[in-house]
């Protein structure tokens, strides 16, 4: 295998493309002047359309690849992400100007010539609330351009970035939703005209955090299947007025201000007391199982990729690369297994053996690798026979 190969030699959500680092590229003053002298930076690329992100420190980058396909799976959903955008969200993580004269923001998100979205993150303030906050906003700008163009209107609502943060912590490790119920018991909830027009900018305060949260939980229940929470983002991310926006998107549910307030302290008195823990459907959870237990590798040549076989990847699990990429996907999959559906429950925890089963003989690795097929399969279609039977019944 030649050296190139040997670089790309990690699966499509954990690609590293070890170009940069190899050829010694520099993003000095030398205005990309080849200096083997200067720090080089790693490249990691994720779904075609999704992130790309460039670090000089390996563990900063692995880390935010990380949380960028954490926050793609969970916020898919909610969102209406496409599979992957045109271009990708370009994530820089830069280290600090030493002469202190760089930008004092720990992130900056900006929209430039022909749409492309960046995000320019400061590596000495990359914590992983940081990360998910620029990860969100990087998203939201994304799904803005794609849907209205790299217009001037375009635009990310704070109360939707801190609500798509609390969105992702509550359906990645279902104790966090807990939590943020305990929390809620002891605040009263914000007006909602308070949310919907808060500013970048200004002060943001744990009340407007937990009523961000509950706003999208309760106004995705208010929609349900008739899709009037999509055309709200859509409106929103337009720069659309916020209260106008959401008087057009959930038509006759209130008349003025008084009655809006009411409705949505109503709605968040009942979300918040839901006695239920984060759930994923059948959809959603054999969206994300799927992702985790698909592996992309670069071929020989380093110059094309396929996918891998489960079987054939555990096989090689004591292989470094490998090894790492099952370790951080067996971390997912151990907080990912309790949210799954119940069709797709047994899958998860099957794909959790496999995931962690990294030492010993190669034999019973591939046994818990045909196991988890064997169930996978089970889990589709018990799904698929169930989505027959209730359309049936609608239909009559």
């Amino acid at each position: 295998m030649n050296q190139w190969a040997a670089a790309r030699l990690v699966c499509r959500s954990w690609k590293i493309a070890w170009a940069l680092g190899a050829a010694g590229l520099s993003l000095g003053d030398g205005g990309g002047h080849v200096s083997a002298a200067e720090p080089s930076f790693i490249l990691i690329q994720s779904a075609p359309g999704r992130f790309e992100i460039a670090a000089i420190d390996p563990s900063l980058a692995h880390g935010v690849s990380a949380m960028a396909e954490e926050a793609w799976r969970v916020l898919s959903g909610p969102l209406g992400l496409p599979t992957g955008f045109s271009s990708p969200i370009f994530v820089r993580a830069v280290p600090p100007d030493p002469g202190g004269a760089g930008d004092p923001a720990p992130f900056r998100v900006t929209v430039e010539v022909g749409g492309i979205v960046s995000v320019r993150l400061r590596a000495d303030l990359a914590t992983p609330g940081v990360v998910r906050r620029a990860l969100v906003q990087g998203v939201l700008m994304r799904l803005a351009v794609a849907q209205h163009g790299a217009t001037t209107t375009v635009t990310s609502p704070l109360w939707l970035e801190q609500a798509c943060v609390g969105w992702w912590l509550t359906r990645s490790d279902a104790a966090q939703l807990d939590a943020l119920k305990q929390e809620s018991a002891r605040i009263a909830p914000p007006a909602i005209a308070a949310l919907l027009n808060a500013r970048h900018g200004g002060p943001e305060n744990r009340r407007d955090v937990v009523g961000a949260t509950w706003l999208m939980i309760f106004l995705q229940a208010e929609a349900a299947r008739s899709g009037e929470w999509p055309e709200l983002v859509r409106r929103l991310l337009a720069g659309d007025d916020p209260a106008a926006a959401l008087a057009g998107s959930f038509p006759g549910r209130f008349g003025d201000p008084e009655d809006r307030e009411l409705w949505w302290q109503t709605g968040y008195h009942h979300v918040r007391r839901a006695r239920a823990l984060p759930g994923l459907d059948a959809v959603e959870s054999r969206e994300q199982l799927g992702a985790l237990a698909r592996f992309v590798f670069a071929d020989d040549t380093g110059a094309a990729d396929r996918i891998v076989a489960l079987g054939d990847v555990v096989a090689r699990a004591q292989e470094p690369v490998v090894a790492v990429e099952l370790t951080r996907r067996a971390a997912v999959i151990e907080k990912l297994t309790p949210l799954l559906h119940p069709f797709y429950r047994n899958a998860g925890l099957a794909l959790g053996e496999v995931l962690a089963a990294r030492a010993g003989p190669a034999a019973p690795r591939a046994t818990k690798a045909a196991a988890y097929e064997q169930d996978w399969r089970d889990a589709v279609e018990l799904e698929a026979a169930t989505t027959a039977a209730l359309d049936r019944l609608d239909r009559r």
